[in-house]
């Protein structure tokens, strides 16, 4: 059952189209606050937070799991010490992310979506000490482009067509580089996470793709956050994020400051000069 101020939050998206200018503003002013800090920019109408919210039905219901393609929950036996031991695991496909920099804009493109997973665990936590379900905004994360490793193609294959179905832009594989890998949850399901790193622009957009597979469940929302923005926002605990995305966008941060990686050269043209500090 989802809460009484996610109606609310319905009520407010309808008052932005009924009301007066002035009112309009007003609210709109409050929703940007709400979703998009940090100059964060929706790059996809159709599926910003405010229509998949107007979307997402008033049932949610946890049930057990009978059969799934995706995960699949196992105990593993084994000896420490001469004596058997026992762990619960999890286990499922190995994953890609990529972090996306967009020239034309000088900003990181990266994805929102509706984590049923993540929404669980808040409906959990707050009936555990007999608070109201939590609004369903709360069960949206901002993340990377990212898929599972599920078919038989190369990585760099998956990356630049999950890039095409989440985000919208046509990038070569041979254009994807990699980053590094990373042991996913290693306490439950110690899977694969490979990390990638792509530069786009204005003339590799593809026009209506984007916003994940509707046939799929999917609802993605295409963010665009400015370059500057990047070091506070990978700081705000408030703003529900995953972890790959902030290691991504602070490696690749720091690496387009630098001049590590190239993309961002023609903005910057000015050297850094170290000073020499003058003394009394």
């Amino acid at each position: 059952m989802l809460s009484s101020s996610s109606r609310l939050c319905s009520k407010a998206f309808h008052l932005v189209r009924s009301t007066r200018p002035q009112r309009r503003a007003a609210i709109m002013a409050h929703l940007n606050s709400r979703y998009y800090p940090y100059g964060l920019i929706s790059l996809s109408p159709d599926t910003s937070t405010e229509k998949v919210i107007q979307r997402i039905g008033k049932k949610f219901e946890l049930v057990a799991l009978e059969d799934s393609p995706f995960v699949r929950p196992a105990s593993v036996l084994y000896e420490l010490d001469g004596k058997r031991r026992r762990w619960d695991i999890i286990q499922a496909h190995s994953s890609v992310a990529v972090v996306l920099y967009h020239k034309d804009l000088d900003a990181f493109l990266v994805v929102r979506q509706f984590r049923p997973a993540v929404y669980a665990f808040k409906l959990r936590e707050a009936q555990s000490v007999g608070q109201p379900a939590p609004d369903v905004a709360a069960g949206f994360t901002i993340e990377l482009c990212a898929g599972l490793v599920d078919k038989e193609k190369s990585l760099a294959e998956i990356v630049a067509e999950e890039i095409y179905e989440e985000v919208g832009y046509q990038v070569h594989p041979r254009d994807v580089r990699k980053v590094s890998a990373a042991v996913a949850a290693s306490g439950n399901n110690g899977s694969t996470s490979s990390q990638y790193y792509a530069e786009i622009d204005n003339s590799m957009r593809v026009p209506g793709a984007g916003g994940g597979l509707p046939q799929s469940g999917e609802a993605i929302e295409v963010l665009s956050l400015p370059f500057n923005s990047v070091p506070e926002f990978v700081l705000d605990d408030k703003i529900a994020k995953s972890t790959g995305l902030m290691f991504g966008l602070t490696w690749a941060y720091h690496g387009l400051l630098s001049g590590v990686l190239p993309g961002r050269a023609s903005i910057d043209t000015q050297p850094l000069v170290l000073q020499p500090v003058a003394t009394s």
